[in-house]
């Protein structure tokens, strides 16, 4: 545990690191013109251009070079979204004593890094907020709501301490959106995200060491990030029949046995986690039979990777697989059942 020391709200110092993999041109500007218009202005701000094919500098105005002095563009060969993340870490300066992560195709309301600097100032380690899809009216945290009785304490205005544990918090899936996110620096300086899952978790797996060294977390009940649904993302990418899909599902499974066997969570929640594991092996085997089938390129080489990471995974599937082939033959012969 490391101690809460209150400090002035002007003496955090942040520091935005976005990593930069886009096809359509705005999506950057967009994100930092939202950087630019912070009521708590980052010191630093660096974009890792992760070898998108519509490069970052294309999206770098002399407006928001005016507007962001602190701003740095750094290119490099695509590592993907955790090697990205790493080598901004590694680019920010001393000056910096908090990290906030944006991805490129989100923007934050002009109260974002206020509210971070407000939680961090009274004790915060590890800070973050509400947030909204695009186009939608439902945040985050409607869609998301945490089980049993927490009693959040109020911090400021708009600001709450999470009272539980960070099992209750994290444990069975993540309770806020990674570019709400702003941690003290000095909690975790040799903080690296694993460039081993490579469509999901490792902004999971960082959370997790970084919560459960934080002595205070803090939020924002207030929307004040927005998720962009215009840009690639590895989500919205990764829909049933591509591969992306299965290397997802893969990512997903290992994340949680990781969870299980490294992090203090509790009988219950471990409970959940496994049960969400076994539906992910059941997606997977759907996934793996409609790739193979359709002789998709990389299909087999990622059904093979699941099998190695994951041995138990082909007992499940030898017990699933029935059931869904008689599944799909009861549907051959009366048809879709009725919705």
């Amino acid at each position: 545990m490391i101690a809460a020391v209150p400090v002035p709200r002007s003496a955090v110092r942040i520091g935005v690191i976005i990593p930069y993999f886009q096809r359509n041109a705005g999506l950057l500007q967009r994100a930092l013109s939202s950087v630019a218009a912070q009521e708590h202005s980052p010191v630093e701000v660096v974009v890792i251009d992760d070898g998108s094919p519509h490069a970052a500098a294309e999206e770098i105005t002399p407006a928001l070079c005016d507007a962001l002095p602190g701003l740095s563009v750094i290119r490099q060969g695509n590592q993907g979204v955790a090697a990205a993340r790493n080598a901004a870490l590694d680019a920010l300066t001393t000056e910096v004593t908090a990290v906030a992560l944006l991805d490129s195709d989100d923007y934050w309301g002009g109260s974002h890094l206020r509210n971070a600097a407000t939680a961090l100032s009274l004790g915060a380690d590890f800070f973050f907020s509400n947030s909204r899809l695009e186009g939608e009216d439902e945040d985050y945290f409607q869609k998301h709501p945490r089980r049993g009785s927490v009693a959040p304490v109020a911090e400021a205005p708009g600001i709450m301490r999470w009272s539980d544990s960070v099992s209750a918090l994290v444990a069975t899936g993540s309770a806020f959106a990674t570019s709400t996110v702003v941690f003290r620096r000095a909690l975790m300086p040799e903080l690296r995200f694993p460039v081993n899952f490579r469509r999901a978790g490792e902004d999971q797996i960082a959370f997790w060491e970084l919560l459960v060294r934080a002595s205070a977390i803090m939020f924002c009940t207030e929307p004040t990030l927005t998720s962009g649904v215009g840009g690639y993302g590895t989500w919205r990418n990764s829909t049933l029949g591509s591969v992306a899909n299965l290397v997802r599902l893969t990512d997903e499974i290992r994340l949680r046995q990781h969870i299980i066997r490294s992090y203090p969570v509790i009988a219950a929640d471990k409970r959940l986690v496994r049960r969400k594991i076994a539906a992910r092996r059941k997606e997977a085997l759907v996934s793996a039979l409609h790739l193979l089938r359709r002789r998709r390129e990389g299909a087999l080489r990622e059904v093979i990777y699941l099998l190695r990471s994951d041995p138990i995974c082909a007992a499940s599937w030898s017990a699933y697989l029935p059931r869904l082939f008689y599944l799909w033959a009861r549907e051959q012969l009366l048809g879709p059942p009725p919705t």
